[in-house]
């Protein structure tokens, strides 16, 4: 049963999802990972707050949570009565501190919500709530598709905020609302998108008691919608130039998922575009039984010969997705086959990820805060993985849960981009912050993901690449030092730090208890600097083993330290 982020995906099934047993690790040997802390239930956004230095977790019904990252804790300090939001689901935070929200208050009987966009204001421990802007009540689905409101970013210069309102269907599907209690043709019958879906909104963040209408004249004539034909951009993100972009999942079918540069008066396809594919089921005569990327039986409720299908307005232009050329997310299947293949390996491109990664969690090194090959870059997340049953990722041999790098390149009027795995193993990753050469990912679980697993924030640290061979470091410390790993006990992946105060021929063991060598993590020069080291103890049974630090040249020193493998 596919269950999709924001409001579908946290819909409770008769089945508990429970994790694999995985944890993450890194793929580029320069970057440090530890968990920062345990997460609450549900959460949903991550945010840095530059005024006082803490990151803010909001979840969806338990409030917002404060997150010190120096002391590993993460306390509750708004309780969701007082957020005054039943459904909270996107977090923003301006450059002067002031928080913003968005979320959704359903009638289940009518099936309408309404949007409420909020702005908060910190006074020492006292919190200030007041309303940006309401939606008139709209018609849900009541299917999976329902994505509503569910991610907000604040603009350059904190003028605008800009607002992901996701689609009420799959693909464009008639979806009437039934059930016990509905009339035989559906609550709302022959409807299929609404003016207040499937768009990019754009509001003024100093505004007060806005009253957004379901009406896109309105709409339109006041300058609300930003972009249109997108069908849940669940990441929203800024680069360093201002640029707005978006990470934007795909439907049942086995299309790619969407990265768009996102620009005002854009068109972005959907419903009759996905992921760079036409959507079969606007074309007269559609068999749903010859559509090789449908990937189940299920797909025959919403996949159907749908003459009302309505055509695109003539004078309607496309703004196509980005083309990826990975070598990683870039697995698709071929229409005329049903083949899974890579596209890195067909030396081709897709528009733009591996479909079902429910890609989010998008961020920019804005400041150009990274090093190396990372500086100004961007960096996505995958929710979903490849090897859970319950999310037709299973069907694409992509494993998900995963930290991609996004190079882009410019390319006449778009980008063309290179996606590169360097992190993975994440628990249903759902949102990501970055604060200068860190980033935050948030894992996800609730009473059916994840619910008897330990989830956390986990920090991707890219101050080692100033370590590198070929670079300095700027401040080297005071002296030699080995740290206590983190965490500790561990299952099975640990962080080892040490520092250097001089440049240094290093070597990093691990022994277990009897004496006897398990690996050499690292023998090679660096320079000076603070280091940090993944060990991976997955092959390894449970135990107490040693990790010793070998250094040598102008200094030596030498450093062994015990830690507990627990599985």
């Amino acid at each position: 049963m596919r269950k999709y982020i924001l409001w579908s995906l946290f819909v409770l099934i008769p089945t508990l999802i429970t994790a694999q047993n995985q944890s993450p690790q890194v793929h580029d040997s320069s970057l440090g990972l530890r968990a920062v802390a345990q997460t609450p239930s549900a959460p949903v956004k991550i945010a840095h707050n530059p005024t006082d230095g803490y990151l803010y977790v909001l979840t969806q019904s338990s409030g917002i949570h404060r997150v010190d990252v120096e002391a590993n804790t993460i306390t509750q300090v708004q309780t969701a009565s007082e957020l005054g939001i039943e459904d909270a689901q996107g977090l923003t935070i301006s450059s002067d501190g002031t928080f913003y929200l968005v979320g959704n208050n359903p009638d289940t009987e009518n099936a309408t919500n309404i949007v409420y966009i909020k702005r908060g204001v910190i006074d020492g421990d006292a919190w200030t709530w007041s309303t940006v802007a309401t939606t008139a009540p709209y018609p849900l689905s009541n299917t999976d598709f329902d994505h509503i409101m569910n991610e907000i970013k604040i603009g350059p210069n904190d003028e605008y905020l800009y607002i992901n309102s996701g689609s009420r269907t799959d693909h464009g599907e008639e979806q009437a609302v039934w059930g016990e209690g509905y009339p035989d043709e559906g609550l709302y019958p022959g409807t299929r998108e609404v003016p207040l879906t499937a768009k990019i909104l754009k509001v003024p963040a100093d505004s007060t008691d806005l009253f957004l209408e379901n009406d896109l004249n309105y709409l339109n004539a006041n300058g609300y919608i930003f972009a249109e034909g997108t069908r849940n951009s669940f990441g929203l993100a800024f680069d360093g130039e201002g640029r707005l972009f978006s990470a934007d999942n795909a439907g049942e079918r086995d299309d790619p998922g969407e990265f768009n540069w996102l620009q005002e008066g854009k068109h972005y396809g959907f419903p009759w575009r996905i992921g760079g594919n036409d959507t079969p089921m606007q074309f007269e005569g559609y068999n749903p039984e010859e559509d090789l990327l449908l990937s189940t039986d299920s797909r025959d409720a919403i996949f159907y010969n749908d003459p009302d299908y309505p055509a695109p307005p003539e004078d309607l232009e496309f703004t196509e997705p980005i083309l990826n050329y990975g070598p990683d997310g870039v697995n698709y299947k071929d229409a005329e086959t049903g083949e899974v293949l890579d596209a890195s390996a067909q030396d081709t491109a897709i528009a733009s990820f591996t479909g079902h990664r429910s890609s989010l969690g998008l961020v920019f090194d804005a400041d150009s805060a990274l090093s190396g090959n990372y500086t100004g870059d961007g960096f996505v997340l995958a929710f979903t993985g490849g090897n859970d049953p319950y999310f037709l990722l299973q069907h694409m041999n992509d494993p998900g849960e995963d930290l991609l790098h996004l190079e882009l390149t410019p390319s006449g009027d778009t980008f063309t981009m290179n996606s590169t795995r360097i992190a993975s193993g994440f628990l249903n990753p759902i949102d990501s912050e970055i604060v200068g050469d860190k980033i935050y990912v948030l894992e996800f679980k609730n009473s059916w993901l994840n619910g008897w697993s330990q989830t956390h924030i986990w920090e991707v640290d890219f101050s080692g690449m100033s370590t590198s061979i070929n670079e300095t470091s700027p401040t080297p410390p005071p002296a030699f030092a080995l740290d206590q790993n983190y965490p500790n006990p561990f299952n099975p992946v640990t962080v080892i730090t040490y520092k250097l105060p001089v440049k240094s021929e290093v070597t990093l063991e691990v022994f277990d208890i009897a004496g006897r060598k398990v690996t050499t993590l690292l023998d090679q020069p660096q320079f000076a600097g603070t280091h940090t080291v993944n060990f991976d103890a997955g092959h390894l049974s449970s135990g107490v083993y040693f990790y010793k630090l070998s250094v040598t040249g102008s200094q030596s020193f030498t450093k062994v330290r015990k830690m507990t493998l627990l599985k």
